[in-house]
């Protein structure tokens, strides 16, 4: 039983990290970090490498890595089970950066013949420890992203996409009326994403099975908040914009407002400057609900 927990623990949908959804500027982030870190802590068996200093040496390497590190995350990620963020998990998270960074230990071990004397260079320990410290300093600055997004965990129960179509089902179902005849729908509120105000009509988007699906309602933004009234968690949080806060995975902004990146697509959705303490109040109650429900 605890194997089979720990299994669909593995399985939840998370936030891809960062460095991978931009690999360019995460090349930049991992190869600073990592200066940074071995010039500060000087990393056993990292040596200096004739004429150049330490602190040269190091540079040179890092250097050497970006490209390889650019690449190899492209590479990866054409590969079926690395391909789609929307389909992200855990476990591809926690996977993905042991695979890059021993690779990328594996060149480093090769680019050494270049830098340092490759006498008593050809062993097994030598070529063990490259990939070792490769695999430790690059994974740091990668798990950072991978912290910062682990508060999702927390929301994951009642807003994982994941879920069973069957197990779905057997939630309520809400009813949106619309002005035209046979307008009407119907939907499940945990594959709601948000709705936004389209002129005369109110535009619903939702996911399913990792896609997103659109209807439209004859209605105004308004109105559909009315309906949505005895769901605190589905709020207006702009004048255009109504939000599923159990599919929110990052928030960033000030008190002049936020901007909301939602579980499956890459838009921003703006909470403003005068709906912030409401939604401040509603997202403290939901993860309050959340940790309450996890220690059940």
């Amino acid at each position: 039983m605890m194997n089979y927990r720990a299994l669909n623990w593995f399985k939840q949908k998370f936030p891809q990290n960062y460095i991978l959804r931009k690999p360019f500027i995460g090349m930049i982030i991992v190869a600073v970090f990592c200066y940074l870190f071995t010039i500060l802590y000087k990393p056993r068996h990292t040596n200096s490498s004739d004429p150049f200093s330490y602190e040269v040496t190091m540079a040179i390497y890092l250097l050497a890595l970006m490209p390889p590190l650019y690449i190899t995350i492209r590479a990866l990620k054409l590969f079926p089970v690395f391909k789609s963020k929307e389909s992200w998990t855990l476990l591809k998270e926690l996977g993905f950066p042991l695979i890059l960074f021993l690779i990328l230990g594996v060149w480093n071990y090769f680019f050494g013949f270049i830098m340092e004397n490759t006498e008593g260079r050809w062993n097994i320990y030598t070529f063990l420890d490259s990939v070792r410290s490769t695999l430790i300093t690059g994974t740091l600055p990668y798990f950072l992203f991978t912290i910062q997004n682990s508060r999702y965990l927390l929301l994951t129960k009642a807003s994982d996409p994941n879920k069973d179509n069957h197990i779905n089902e057997k939630c309520e179902l809400i009813h949106i009326n619309s002005k035209l005849k046979k307008g009407d729908i119907r939907f499940n509120p945990e594959s709601f994403l948000y709705a936004e105000s389209n002129g005369n009509y109110v535009i619903f988007y939702f996911l399913k099975n990792d896609k997103i699906e659109k209807e439209m309602v004859r209605n105004s933004i308004g109105d559909i908040e009315n309906q949505l009234s005895e769901m605190p968690y589905l709020m207006r949080t702009h004048r255009a914009f109504i939000v599923n806060l159990k599919m929110v995975i990052l928030k960033k902004g000030n008190s002049s407002g936020y901007r909301l990146k939602l579980v499956g697509t890459d838009a921003e959705l703006p909470v403003s400057r005068q709906n912030i303490t409401n939604f401040d109040k509603v997202e403290q109650d939901l993860q309050k609900s959340q940790l309450a429900i996890g220690t059940n």
